[in-house]
């Protein structure tokens, strides 16, 4: 064998793995310095140290991977005559310079995607990094153009490629000099180098290969994190999603959740709780004479981005809430609220049909009508059903899952053009103002029928515009807050103004009902989709503020309920069933959640993406598929959590809570699909007859 050939290969390749090594090291010290709170981290030292460590291991399986077809190239070369030496040796540098800058540019590549990504999402890439592709690409792009400092990023590739090219220079000067080293060692790095690649892809010498499992090295998220590469981070993503996948398999789903049969997990649920609802999932309003004889009209309006933190935050200097700050003593605000989920779409099917698996739009099961239909109280007690929005109706095939849901008019951002030829736009549609004009239209057209109104805006959204129309309150950031932001003051403003604005337009629309005729009959509920990430870091001890929005309600007089607590624990899960109840007589709906104005319900607890449970003693919060338990560090102020003993019966008794929430919803889901599934199967089966 040529020993010495593939010796002096192997040695060159070597210092390419290197210079990979080190550019993946760069990335995650820089992730470190960026995202990192140094002085928290300080008392994690030794965690940050083997979060570095365990992430060399995440780092040199990748480039193993990577470096494949030039170990195969090194291996050819074992078998290469010696009087070929010379020719398979410069092949062999052409080859290595031209592929190892393609696999850099794509490494690096996903590197600064997964940096970026954690600035918006304070997350690796994960399940939400498919949906780029699946939304509005046009949109994206320009907000990532918009928002993102492409000439720093154009330079890190010229960076990266000059060290690359660099490197290929020094080995290309080595080649020349022979391997001065001998035959047994030679044959010794053979013996040894390719056992020792393997285990590098494996990344383990254990029974397992890499997983999230190796990166739970502390309670610190942050510290865990710095583990991960971007292209672990995506192979977990897309794990992620294959598990998130619609199949609508129940017994499998039963074995997977731990249950026994549908009958245990509801038990399960309402355990201690009394009849909340039936084995089918039914609750019931109560019977109430008024409501009977003046149904009302119900507006929701879901708010892209509207932010708890940021109405803590809100100040006459600081304005994030501009004209809602006059309308907040109409309203009852619950404050410690969570969103269903972390993304605009999965929140808005989660309203829609009350499913934690996403995303249906985009599924062959789009096509599903759902017995949790938000629609179906209304429309059985004879409501009109409207869903209207400022962005295109056919974002994310939304359209057609709408139209099987009891929906009588669907109208977005074409409808609105033709209203409204002189309407604002931006990269997702029509500003929120026309929409709040719209629906103010639609209420005030006599059908003769009460009306239920679904909104859905889009202004507060990247890239971070306003109208010229609009005239904004000045809004000043206090040093105190510049040093806590993790953006670029023209970006932390845009989006300041932009909240603003989303809150004003909210405002409009609930000043307009409020002194108009409806006023006396229109009950209004808003919640923000989910919590703007992208301008603030959050801690682990931030977790319940990281996923925060308000649930704002305006109630006429007539309707307005005898007990309230807007102190409760409350999330998404909650609203439409407070609406029922809030609107309907006597009506049947499909459990997700309480009645907000009901003291019937013992344990009061919020969710968000099914794997973060919070209730008055604290909360649980998944990281890696490991649940981590915190308590309140102050009762009354549902804003800082501390860790505490996962094992205690409280943290038991929250997860058993979340287990069998999660089973029932995902089983009901399950149960529609497949009877859609089974009725359509007996329809193609009938023979046609002419």
């Amino acid at each position: 064998m040529n020993l010495r050939l593939f010796g002096r290969l192997l040695v060159n390749s070597g210092k390419y793995f290197l210079y990979f090594l080190l550019v993946f090291f760069v990335g995650r010290v820089s992730f470190l310095i960026t995202y990192g709170n140094m002085e928290e981290l300080f008392s994690y030292k030794f965690g940050v140290l083997m979060s570095f460590l365990v992430g060399a291991r995440f780092d040199i399986s990748v480039i193993c991977y990577g470096f494949l077809p030039v170990v195969l190239f090194c291996l050819i070369a074992l078998f290469i005559p010696r009087r070929f030496n010379d020719s398979f040796s410069s092949f062999f540098a052409k080859f290595i310079k031209y592929y190892l800058l393609l696999l850099l540019i794509s490494f690096l590549s996903f590197i600064i995607i997964d940096y970026f990504f954690y600035l918006f999402f304070q997350s690796h890439i994960n399940i939400l990094f498919f949906g780029v592709f699946d939304d509005d690409t046009v949109a994206v792009l320009n907000s990532v153009w918009e928002d993102y400092p492409i000439g720093k990023i154009v330079l890190t590739y010229l960076i990266v490629i000059a060290g690359l090219l660099y490197t290929a220079h020094l080995v290309s000067n080595s080649s020349t000099k022979p391997i001065q080293l001998r035959s047994k060692t030679l044959v010794l790095i053979l013996i040894l180098f390719f056992p020792l690649f393997f285990v590098g892809m494996r990344g383990s010498t254990g029974t397992f290969t890499l997983r999230r499992e190796h990166t739970n090295i502390t309670d610190n998220e942050f510290v865990n994190s710095l583990c991960y590469n971007a292209l672990y981070s995506l192979k977990f993503a897309n794990s992620e999603r294959r598990d998130n996948q619609i199949i609508p398999d129940i017994p499998r789903e039963l074995e997977i959740m731990g249950y026994e049969n549908w009958n245990q997990a509801c038990n399960a649920y309402r355990e201690g709780e009394g009849k909340l609802f039936d084995n089918s999932l039914h609750s019931n309003t109560r019977f109430n004479t008024y409501l009977q004889q003046n149904p009302p009209n119900v507006i929701f309006v879901q708010m892209e981005s509207m932010s708890t933190h940021y109405f803590d935050m809100n100040s006459k200097e600081l304005n994030l809430l501009g004209d809602l700050v006059d309308e907040l003593p109409n309203l009852y605000y619950f404050k410690n609220s969570l969103s269903s989920f972390n993304g605009t779409i999965q929140t808005l099917e989660n309203f829609l049909v009350g499913t934690p698996k996403t995303i249906i739009s985009q599924s062959m099961y789009f096509d599903t009508p759902f017995s949790s239909a938000i629609t179906l109280p209304f429309k059985k007690k004879g409501y009109d059903a409207y869903f209207l929005t400022g962005a295109n109706i056919s974002w994310r095939n939304i359209d057609k899952m709408l139209q099987q849901q009891g929906f009588d008019y669907i109208e977005g951002r074409n409808h609105l053009l033709n209203i409204y030829p002189d309407a604002e736009e931006f990269a997702w549609g029509v500003h929120d103002g026309y929409l709040m004009d719209y629906i103010m239209t639609k209420l005030n057209e006599n059908s003769g029928k009460p009306k239920f109104i679904f909104g859905l805006t889009i202004s507060n959204h990247t890239p971070f515009e306003v109208p010229s129309s609009y005239e904004s309150y000045p809004i000043m950031m206090p040093d105190s807050l510049k040093v806590q932001i993790r953006v670029d003051e023209e970006i932390a403003y845009a989006n300041f103004y932009s909240h603003q604005y989303g809150a004003s337009m909210l405002a409009k629309l609930i000043k307009m009902v409020r002194e108009s005729p409806y006023g006396e009959n229109t009950i209004i509920a808003a919640s923000g989709d989910h919590n703007i990430r992208q301008v603030f870091e959050y801690t682990d001890e931030e977790g319940f503020l990281k996923r925060s929005v308000p649930i704002l309600f305006y109630i006429p007089e007539k309707y307005k309920p005898k007990y309230v607590d807007v102190e409760r624990l409350s999330s998404h899960k909650d609203i439409f069933p407070t609406l029922f109840n809030l609107s309907l007589s006597d009506a049947s709906y499909t459990y997700t959640g309480d009645d907000l104005f009901s003291d019937a319900s013992q344990y009061h607890f919020a969710v968000n993406d099914y794997g973060f449970i919070a209730d008055s003693i604290g909360a649980i919060a998944y990281h890696n598929n490991q649940p981590y338990y915190y308590t309140w560090t102050q009762a009354f102020s549902k804003r800082k959590l501390k860790v505490d003993n996962i094992n205690s019966p409280h943290a038991k008794y929250m997860l058993e809570k979340l287990r069998s929430y999660t089973t029932i919803r995902v089983l009901q889901v399950y149960k529609d699909i497949n009877a859609y599934q089974e009725r359509k199967e007996q329809i193609s089966s009938v023979p046609q007859t002419l």
